[in-house]
């Protein structure tokens, strides 16, 4: 091992980069046990062992908890949410990255026409939102703080990359469109400015149109819409969690239970409020689109060999052009290195006949344990009065 050089804590950065979920970043999960259904009761009486779940949603649960939720929200949409029977939605934890952008999902289940007459159904189409309308990748809103984290507060510009709630809304056009399109009539829907295979605003490499809300939008193709206090939210987004939770109690009731499966061999013949990882195995009865993201770690090494640094080689080929070695004419520094296998070889200066050339770089901890190597695509000349520059690029 050669001659080593403290590196400085200016020399060293890291950061986090946003990556696409396997490549891409858009997953569509369909049927199967991907995506399951399970029915919760906020009582715990109800003979089910998934009122716990009211908990775990930060939905209101006990008599004070649901007298408070009921006073903050009073004469707003979010009053809905609160309700005592509740449908849980899993995503397989294989389907998604580190989160799921709130503003991208779009969500399709089946609900009966007719419960009481009928076993015909339709499809349900919810699709997510937020409050704030800025460029996060979850709602950075009071509202969606009440159900998750803490809210960045201040007059923040939006980005994937900043941490807020990890929840968003679901709204859909069949219980109630978007107030907002009684002042603009291009986000007359929630569908609208929903798109698939695009990368959302905001993202390296997204385009500037794309899944952007329409009071930051000066001309748009596809503007978002957002919810403002009297729009209705069906549901709740965890994003970080892979769930989202339908609360409104037309979708709840209507839900088709009756066409799905909990053993992927029949079809459910239990109760609207029993039924536990229901999946569906038509291709068109459920699925969820998202796009979603992962946190790669980069780590940036900033290395400088100085005038007078690392113009030595441990290269046999560099030793003496004199016998026995025959080399490059190198002159014996008279300092050596053991390698792996126990050989003893000499440490050559090729600064009067020539450069050495660094064909690799090591970075070692404090106790001088090799810990990386980092190898150029070509030979990189170092002459011995010349200082070079390296920057070092690790991913996590």
């Amino acid at each position: 091992m050669g001659k080593l050089k403290n590196i400085q804590s200016n020399q060293k950065l890291i950061k986090t980069e946003l990556i696409p979920f396997l490549n891409d970043g858009w997953a569509t999960t369909t049927t199967g046990t991907s995506l399951t259904f399970t029915a919760a009761q906020r009582s715990a009486t109800n003979g089910r062992a998934f009122s716990n779940l009211y908990t775990s949603f930060s939905l209101p649960t006990t008599c004070a908890q649901t007298e408070s939720y009921a006073s903050t929200w009073i004469n707003n949409g979010m009053s809905g949410l609160m309700q005592s029977d509740v449908i849980v939605v899993s995503i397989d934890s294989s389907k998604y990255g580190e989160l799921i952008d709130g503003r991208t999902i779009k969500f399709d289940f089946p609900t009966l026409d007719n419960p009481t007459t009928s076993n015909d159904y339709t499809i349900q189409t919810l699709y997510s939102s937020y409050y704030e309308p800025k460029a996060f990748s979850s709602d950075n809103s009071s509202e969606a703080t009440y159900f998750g984290n803490p809210m960045i507060k201040g007059n923040v510009l939006g980005s994937p990359n900043i941490a807020s709630t990890n929840r968003a809304f679901l709204f859909s056009d069949t219980i109630a469109g978007p107030t907002l399109s009684a002042t603009n009539v291009s986000t007359a829907t929630w569908a609208g400015g929903w798109q698939t295979g695009v990368i959302p605003t905001g993202y390296p490499g997204s385009a500037t149109d794309t899944f952007r809300f329409i009071d930051t939008v000066t001309t748009s193709n596809t503007p978002k819409a957002y919810a403002q206090s009297a729009d209705i939210p069906v549901g709740i987004c965890y994003l970080d969690m892979g769930f989202m939770v339908i609360t409104h109690p037309t979708l709840v009731n209507n839900f088709c239970y009756s066409c799905g499966t909990e053993d992927n061999t029949t079809l459910y013949q239990g109760d609207s409020s029993g039924f536990t990882n229901l999946h569906f195995t038509a291709t068109t009865s459920a699925q969820s689109q998202y796009y979603s993201f992962e946190k790669e770690w980069v780590l940036t090494v900033n290395i400088v060999a100085d005038s007078g640094e690392f113009y030595i080689t441990e290269n046999q080929t560099a030793a003496s052009a004199e016998a026995p070695y025959y080399g490059a004419g190198g002159v014996n520094t008279g300092m050596q290195f053991k390698t792996p296998f126990g050989e003893v070889h000499n440490i050559w200066n090729m600064s009067d006949v020539g450069a050495t050339y660094i064909t690799q770089i090591g970075l070692y901890d404090d106790r001088n344990q090799l810990l990386a190597i980092a190898i150029p695509d070509r030979p990189i000349k170092k002459l011995k009065n010349t200082p070079s520059n390296f920057t070092l690029k690790m991913k996590f």
